[in-house]
């Protein structure tokens, strides 16, 4: 009986070390739960010559542009004001054996200013991605990736061309838990509430794809994936 209880409570101890050795996931839709897993090659962090692998596809000929802005911050007794601006541009392109190459110009901004009269007053706090998405073949056929933040959340919005409309939703759910992650963990693609095709952007990176994803939307779709596997958040450059 002593043994077994032994057993038992290293068994009890071993749990919270096993979870945090489990790495973190993103929280799929249950659509996609059974879709297959991609898993990204390439997202180490080293910003010079990118290239990305996942599904058999090439994020390739990378071009990115240093992040630009500047801070402005000015104190008098009793009040100070904080402003900050950030951009950043990046050119890529995606191809494979299934899928013509397909190019991508994408641009991040990122403003905030806010007050301190002791406690800190948020004036403004958003910033967007875009990225207009093409075939490298058709430059004329343009696909509009069009994302908003408003106080720190998960970015949102639309991929489009003309009436066809693809929802973008930015979260911070973790599979297996219901805290939220302090950052954004992926980005679900859907039409009219039916998930098509998700993307992990913590760790290394994972794309997912319905079965039934329409032929018409997978070049789109993935374009749209790989500018989110490259997207930096600029928040991190801002000041303490």
């Amino acid at each position: 009986m002593k043994n077994t209880f032994r057993v038992l409570l290293a068994l009890l101890c071993a749990l919270p070390a096993a979870a945090a050795l489990k790495e973190a996931a993103l929280r799929l839709p249950d659509a996609l739960a059974t879709a297959p897993r991609l898993p990204v090659q390439g997202r180490q962090g080293w910003k010079l010559l990118e290239r990305l692998e996942f599904g058999g596809l090439t994020v390739h000929d990378v071009q990115r542009s240093l992040s630009k802005g500047g801070d402005l911050a000015i104190a008098i007794p009793g009040l100070g004001y904080e402003g900050s601006k950030r951009r950043q541009t990046f050119l890529f392109k995606v191809d494979g054996p299934d899928l013509p190459a397909w190019r991508g110009a994408a641009a991040t901004n990122l403003r905030r200013r806010a007050l301190d009269v002791g406690v800190d007053l948020e004036l403004h706090n958003k910033s967007g991605f875009m990225a207009l998405l093409s075939p490298d073949a058709q430059a004329d056929v343009q696909w509009t990736l069009d994302l908003q933040e408003k106080g720190e959340r998960p970015l949102v919005g639309t991929l489009s061309r003309d009436d066809v409309i693809v929802t973008v939703t930015g979260t911070n759910k973790l599979a297996g838990t219901i805290l939220p992650l302090g950052e954004t963990t992926g980005y679900i693609f859907e039409v009219k509430g039916r998930p098509l095709a998700a993307v992990e952007v913590i760790n290394h990176g994972a794309v997912w794809f319905a079965p039934d994803l329409d032929p018409a939307l997978r070049a789109p779709v993935t374009t749209a994936i790989s500018s989110l596997l490259l997207f930096e958040e600029l928040r991190q450059t801002l000041p303490e």
